[in-house]
């Protein structure tokens, strides 16, 4: 082919060229014999283009996801000596041919043994069309915006919802905002090119299911679905070593949310003082197993601990490790008394030398206010959950294990002056915080979880788990319903083989909004689907994971890459251009 162009080529090139050189006028002659010998070249390869041997790797292919870069696009196509075909699946691009299905990549190359694939990745049912290829991923970082988030699903009236996350901020400063209740409760600022940890804080008022926004300026992130709950009604008992104004707002206040309440006052040392509000009276007098069995926390002094007896002692002792009772000591000084080692064995240091002090500090989904402290924090350890943090990482309250129950000290000595001075709610909010903490835990026979994903949302699947500790064996049946169009599918659940109380099934749902998963002799379970384009971040998270750990447990050696050729043109609009500027030369060098 290429000699024949030539042989056409030649004769033209040189009819021209005589042409430019017989006109009498000299002038410009060799600009016009080159711009002569330039039309007949382009002229021919116009008509006869050339082409160029194409390497081809008909067992590679690229495969370009959401999120991919024409950097790393460009580059890869660089260090691959054959040039493999270029796919493109649920992505926009220019670059690729565009595929509706993964099936499809063996349909259209059905040598192929190797995929390169790059953006953010695919989801594992995606990732099983491929698992007899190779996969090599080359993913792209994830984008600006929230990294991680997390709330609670369900809190008691009287807690705070906490939502805390990582969000990493553009070339921009930024502003999140938590919007509930009809308008922003709670923000923080972001500088821009910089990753932030933040949380943002709103105490609801009523209970209820609720949905909170999360919003960067003006812009939504994502949905805060939140249950809140009514409080638990706990059993308490609060032993006193004398009459003091703390035990008795908290008497008053836990009573006021319909706790079952006991208090025992030491007045002198034969001499003690009972109350009872929403219970029954009866004999405080000596703490004993049977009395324990009414009560869910106790709340006590080093110092009552201390009057008490030591078949007392035995007695809580054993309430806390064997049935599950939670303890908590509220101090002004560590304790020295080996006797009450158990309850209060908490290393402290001193950090004030006055014997009371101002500190700043908050515990789970509150912000940060001022109290009254003793002069020592507790030492922070692996096995201590910290209850009430002061700034500096000092901790004022913890809790650790003890068998089946909780023992947890404070260091906080009084807390009715917020009371005193019109902050009800920073009073409300300290005290469930620590009585959820610390008193027995609620053991549910039967209940549901979501198990994955974290932010469910339409056309994806939720995989539901139901735990029936009660079971008599036979598989039970449920029902999935969304409470904004009542919607209602069974939903098919199968027993885990080495945990036969677990059930699950998977539940694809339409629409995004509250739904609710029913069965027999269990409390129904409400979950939120988000929209589509909520909470992008989990997506994208999803993906990568999925499809680094596809890549990583592959044991694909897949056989030396073959190299074929094929013949490529060459663009013509070079010979065109070359063709057309000659041309004009030699029409305007004739007119002067």
């Amino acid at each position: 082919m290429m000699q024949l162009t030539w042989l056409i080529a030649i004769p033209v090139i040189l009819l021209l060229l005589w042409l430019a050189w017989r006109r009498p006028n000299r002038q410009r002659l060799p600009w016009r014999l080159l711009a002569s010998a330039m039309a007949g070249v382009s002229l021919v390869l116009l008509v006869f283009p050339p082409v160029t041997q194409q390497a081809i790797s008909p067992s590679t292919a690229i495969l370009l996801t959401e999120g991919y870069h024409a950097d790393t696009l460009d580059g890869l196509l660089q260090r691959l000596e054959a040039k493999p075909q270029v796919y493109t699946y649920q992505a926009a691009s220019f670059k690729g041919e565009a595929i509706n299905s993964l099936a499809e990549l063996e349909q259209r190359q059905p040598g192929l043994q190797t995929v390169h694939l790059l953006g953010y990745g695919l989801d594992e049912q995606g990732l099983e069309q491929l698992e007899h290829l190779k996969l090599l991923p080359h993913l792209t970082p994830a984008p600006a915006g929230v990294q991680s988030v997390s709330w609670p699903q369900r809190i008691k009236l009287g807690e705070a919802v906490e939502v805390a996350g990582k969000y990493a901020s553009g070339a921009a400063s930024i502003k999140l905002y938590l919007h509930a209740a009809g308008k922003a409760q709670d923000s923080v600022e972001l500088v821009a090119d910089s990753t932030h940890t933040f949380r943002l804080r709103y105490t609801p008022k009523v209970q209820g299911r609720y949905t909170y926004t999360l919003l960067a300026n003006t812009d939504t992130l994502g949905q805060v679905p939140v249950q809140v709950e009514p409080p638990q009604e706990l059993g308490t008992l609060l032993l006193a070593s004398s009459p003091n104004f703390e035990f008795k707002f908290l008497k008053n206040h836990l009573a006021e949310l319909q706790h079952r309440v006991a208090l025992r006052t030491t007045i002198s040392k034969e001499m003690s003082q009972s109350e009872w509000l929403n219970m029954p009276r009866t004999d405080l007098s000596r703490i004993t197993p049977k009395l324990l069995q009414q009560f869910d926390v106790v709340i006590t002094e080093p110092e009552a601990l201390q009057n008490i007896s030591a078949a007392e002692r035995d007695a809580l002792k054993k309430a806390v490790t064997e049935n599950g009772l939670g303890v908590l000591t509220i101090a002004t000084a560590p304790a020295t008394h080996r006797s009450t080692a158990f309850f209060t064995n908490f290393r402290s240091s001193r950090v004030s030398q006055q014997s009371t002090r101002s500190a700043r500090a908050s515990w789970a989904g509150a912000t940060e206010v001022t109290l009254t402290a003793a002069p020592y924090a507790l030492a922070d350890a692996a096995a201590l959950t910290a209850l009430v943090e002061e700034q500096g990482n000092n901790l004022l309250a913890g809790a650790k294990r003890a068998g089946w129950g909780k023992v947890a000290m404070s260091l906080v000595p009084q807390t009715f002056p917020w009371q005193l001075e019109g902050k009800p709610e920073v009073y409300a909010s300290y005290w469930a915080s620590l009585l959820s903490a610390v008193a027995r835990e609620q053991v549910q026979e039967r209940f549901w979880q979501v198990v994955q994903p974290q932010v469910p949302q339409p056309g994806a699947p939720v995989i539901l788990t139901f735990t029936d500790h009660a079971s008599e064996g036979a598989v039970p049946t449920a029902a999935v319903t969304s409470t904004t169009d009542t919607t209602s599918i069974n939903l098919p659940l199968a027993q885990h083989t080495h945990q036969p109380e677990k059930y699950s099934g998977t539940f694809w749902p339409r629409s995004s909004g509250w739904h609710r998963v029913e069965t027999a002799g269990a409390k129904p379970y409400f979950f939120f689907v988000q929209d589509s384009t909520d909470w992008t971040f989990e997506s994208i998270a999803t993906r990568q994971t999925a499809t680094q750990a596809f890549a990583a447990q592959q044991r694909i050696s897949p056989a030396e890459a073959a190299v074929a050729y094929k013949e490529e043109p060459l663009p013509l609009i070079w010979f065109f251009v070359l063709f057309v500027l000659s041309s004009a030369f030699l029409w305007l060098e004739e007119k002067l």
